[in-house]
């Protein structure tokens, strides 16, 4: 073997210790032979600045000497002084094992480098503090020298204590050795060479027993041949050589430290988990990946009977019902095959078996985790046969009651559902166990519902528990309905419930809202016919006003001959309104009468709630009434007629044709009156035929006025009244309100295609001048198919650009009149039709107002004009008004 590979502390591969740590990859730089003239090895030490000798000068040699010890004898003295400290006997005090703890003295001849220069100032300040400073100084940890070499110790005493170790030793004897073992160190440093016994069987002694099994033991040997070596690492924890390298012996005790703190940190850690595990008062259990047992508490134990040695290394099947095993087998195998966890995380309710073989519920806590790469499982049991014994007698109570009982938790998670929650609630049991309190709390009360279990949880401040009180309650339909709350609370083993008595109070409050509901809606109806006869009378003022402004401003003269469309589409709405207005007053004073005359009745349940149920048919049928033959509706009408007169129903003639709209024959009033005894039906019937009647003439108003409305708002978007000329528009606004303006030539076959940009952006324009261009070509487009064909209206964007374009499908235009489309006064219409100032117009528009483009395609079967506005730009060359011709 080479010389590099055999020499003290040279070894140049990595070893194993027999712990299987990996070793430390040992120095093996050359060292520079002693210099000092009083060596007593002749400059074979080879020690790093002559460390090993530096205590050894002749008697003449100026060397400093250190200072005597706390345990005893310290300086470096002749050979016949150094055998104080191994005269002594075994019985005698232990002072040779002495805390070297003070820092050494720097030597003669000595050249510090300067990675040494703060230690040796380090160094000399301890050396100057008193006693009461000494203490204040952070050390690193104790370490036990046991050799026989009183210059090896001296020379890692001074290596150790300059970095701020303690140093002990114990001079080769056994029996000291272990004297000093009660000092607490945290490493032992033990010389292989050592004479007085036998180093590795110390080692194996020290590694064997309890308290010193996990301290880390460091040989250290001069000049050791490969055999010392190979004993010293197998039976340590590392090997440092003789003369020693300060980095070196630094480096592998400082890992060796740290490792047995660690060690020592595993213990207590592991001590204090032991500790919970068996103070715990629910039975814990770990298991493997295989389901086999790893720990056992002793709730454990109480729990099933079996002792942590019976259970430890067997399957959990120990503890788990027969017909449960094979589903627990097939989790086991799916969560160690990384397939889906149904159980782990959660808190579910199962059933155990003992020892003797009984079975009882248990509640299963399940977490798992994992240790260099394993997956271990731990469960949390808890004995729940007392609380399942007072839910079966809590049971047999809830069945038999008449009112919901519900209970919940302290979470708010339902814990039992009688078979009146089911009932009135409309949830089966299993619905809604397991489910939140909010399943059947509206959601406008869930959050305040929510603030008052923390509120009572957190500070016992009670607002409903212990009283009774008036909410609502949403059942599975949908529909909340009022309920009578009494609330309380109750403990189990320190876990806190709620349980609710809950009574339905529908047919109470329906009663008393029945009258108020009618009142409200007759108001509600009075009201809004006032209203529809205000907007007509408004809507009727504004379309005078449009009429006067659209017949005189100048520019909008492409409307004029849509004026008898337009007077046409607001007249007809309008008359309808007027005359639906004027007869539902009428009929309103009527019905005043009969719902007075059905409240002196005094119906209630049943009979209310048929009422309800014909009231909401009529406002339903009231827009959509049953379509009949001519024929069929005359008979059926004059049946109604004579069941009306025969039961002295005021008004038949009137009534008939309302109930006939209304779906209702002579078999269906014959059902209303064998409901509705003596004088009853014919007051419901009336009520019921004016009802209708009423509602009907409502909606044709309704009609009527919203067709108006959307008319009125349509011309004014379009004229674009009290607004300023440039602003912010958005074309597909101004196309669509130019299709309502000529929805009256549209209707006759013409289908519209719109294809709009969704994000297309606003532009700067004179809007009403662009309703114009918008109306000059969409009504040519309608000219040229004959009223017939299909309209496409498009708006995109195209760069910095807003592309609209209108096409057509009819003829074409012949190519002899393109290069002339243009012209003022060119027009292909008959007299009287047209002017030929549309197209130049709104060419003029598109171009010099708002700097745009327009341009038209034409071929047999399509026509398209396309205009170009730019986004960004600012209208404003001509002045608005100005037609721009001539």
């Amino acid at each position: 073997m080479p010389a590099a590979d055999s020499g003290p502390g040279g070894a140049s591969r990595a070893t194993r210790s027999r712990r299987g740590g990996r070793r430390s990859p040992r120095s093996s730089a050359s060292r520079s032979p002693c210099s000092r003239s009083s060596c007593p090895r002749g400059g074979r030490c080879r020690s790093r600045r002559s460390r090993s000798c530096s205590g050894w000068s002749d008697a003449g040699s100026s060397a400093p000497t250190r200072s005597p010890g706390r345990g005893g004898c310290r300086s470096r003295r002749s050979s016949s002084e150094r055998s104080c400290s191994w005269g002594r006997s075994r019985s005698s005090p232990p002072p040779s094992c002495r805390r070297r703890s003070e820092p050494a003295t720097p030597r003669t001849g000595d050249s510090p480098t300067p990675d040494r220069v703060d230690r040796v100032a380090e160094h000399d300040q301890r050396r100057r503090r008193g006693p009461g400073e000494e203490a204040s100084v952070a050390q690193l940890g104790s370490i036990l020298v046991i050799s026989d070499d009183a210059r090896a110790i001296a020379d890692l005493s001074g290596i150790l204590e300059e970095d701020r170790y303690t140093v002990l030793t114990a001079e080769g004897d056994p029996g000291q050795a272990h004297a000093a073992l009660t000092h607490g160190p945290d490493l032992i440093v033990l010389d292989a060479g050592l004479r007085r016994a036998d180093p590795f069987a110390l080692a194996a002694e020290l590694h064997g027993a309890d308290e010193t099994h996990d301290l880390p033991v460091i040989f250290m040997a001069a000049d050791a041949d490969v055999e010392t070596r190979v004993r010293g690492l197998e039976a340590g924890d590392d090997l440092i050589g003789i003369p020693f390298d300060a980095r070196e012996v630094l480096a592998r005790i400082e890992r060796q430290v740290t490792v047995s703190k660690v060690r020592m940190a595993l213990r207590e850690s592991e001590a204090k988990f032991r500790s919970v595990m068996e103070s715990a008062i629910d039975a814990i259990i770990s298991a493997d990946a295989g389901g086999v047992i790893r720990s056992w508490n002793s709730a454990a134990t109480a729990l099933f009977g079996h002792t942590e040695a019976e259970a430890i290394g067997r399957p959990l099947e120990l503890v788990i019902p027969e017909r449960f095993r094979e589903l627990h087998r097939t989790g086991i195998h799916r969560v160690s095959t990384g397939g889906e966890t149904h159980v782990i995380g959660s808190t579910v309710e199962l059933a155990a078996i003992r020892n003797d073989g009984s079975e009882f519920p248990i509640e299963l806590s399940l977490a798992t985790w994992f240790l260099d790469e394993d997956r271990y499982y731990t469960g949390i049991i808890r004995d729940i046969s007392e609380r399942k014994q007072a839910e079966q007698k809590f049971r047999s109570v809830t069945e038999s009651a008449i009112d919901a009982i519900i209970s919940a938790d302290h979470t708010g998670r339902i814990m039992s559902w009688n078979s009146a929650a089911t009932r009135i609630l409309g949830y089966e049991e299993d619905e809604a166990v397991g489910q939140q309190l909010e399943l059947v709390i509206p959601p406008e009360f869930q959050e305040l519902h929510r603030a008052g279990m923390k509120r009572y949880t957190e500070t016992g401040e009670a607002h409903v528990i212990g009283t009774t009180v008036e909410l609502s309650a949403i059942t599975k339909s949908g529909a909340q309905i009022p309920i009578e709350l009494s609330l309380s609370t109750w403990t189990v083993h320190e876990d806190r419930y709620y349980t609710g008595i809950i009574r339905d109070i529908g047919e109470r409050k329906a009663a008393e809202e029945a009258l108020r509901q009618s009142e409200q809606q007759l108001r509600e109806r009075t009201d809004e016919l006032r209203g529809k006869n205000s907007a007509l009378e408004e809507t009727l003022a504004q379309i005078g006003q449009m009429q006067d402004q659209l017949i005189l401003q100048e520019k909008m003269a492409s409307l004029g001959k849509l004026s008898a469309g337009m007077a046409h589409e607001l007249n007809n709405p309008a008359s309808a309104a007027q005359r639906g207005a004027s007869q539902a007053m009428a009929v309103f004073a009527k019905l005043q009468e009969a719902q007075l005359q059905l409240g002196r009745l005094g119906l209630y349940g049943s009979k209310m709630e048929q009422l309800r149920e014909l009231d909401r048919m009529a406002v339903e049928r009231a827009d959509q009434p049953i379509e009949l033959g001519a024929l069929e509706r005359s008979d059926r009408e004059a049946e109604v007629e004579d069941w009306l007169d025969e039961h002295d129903v005021d008004d038949g003639g009137e009534l008939a044709p309302a109930l006939v709209s209304l779906g209702l024959d002579v078999d269906d009033l014959a059902g209303l009156a064998a409901t509705f005894a003596g004088d009853e039906a014919s007051v419901v019937v009336e009520w019921l035929g004016l009802k209708f009647l009423i509602y009907t003439l409502l909606s044709e108003v309704a009609v009527g006025t919203t067709r108006i409305v959307d008319l009125v708002k349509a011309l004014k978007t379009y004229t674009y009244m009290d607004q300023t000329p440039v602003q912010d528009v958005d074309v597909r606004r101004g196309l669509d309100n130019t299709l309502i303006i000529l929805h009256n030539k549209l209707k006759g076959g013409v289908h519209v295609v719109r294809e709009y940009d969704a994000d297309l952006p606003a532009i700067q324009a004179y809007a009403s001048e662009l309703n114009q261009v918008w109306t000059n070509l969409i009504d040519n487009a309608i000219d040229a198919m004959h009223g017939v064909g299909t309209l496409t209206v498009r708006a995109r964007r195209d760069d910095d650009v807003v592309e609209v374009q209108i096409e057509d499908d009819g003829p074409g235009i012949p190519p002899e009149n393109m290069v002339v489309l243009f012209d003022p006064f060119f027009t292909t219409k008959p007299v009287g039709e047209g002017t030929g100032l549309g197209l130049p117009i709104s060419r003029n528009i598109v171009v010099k107002k708002h700097h745009g483009d327009m341009t038209v395609e034409s071929v047999p079967g399509r026509t398209c004009f396309t205009v170009r506005l730019p986004i960004d730009s600012t209208p404003g060359d001509a002045t608005p008004g100005d037609d721009g011709e001539g």
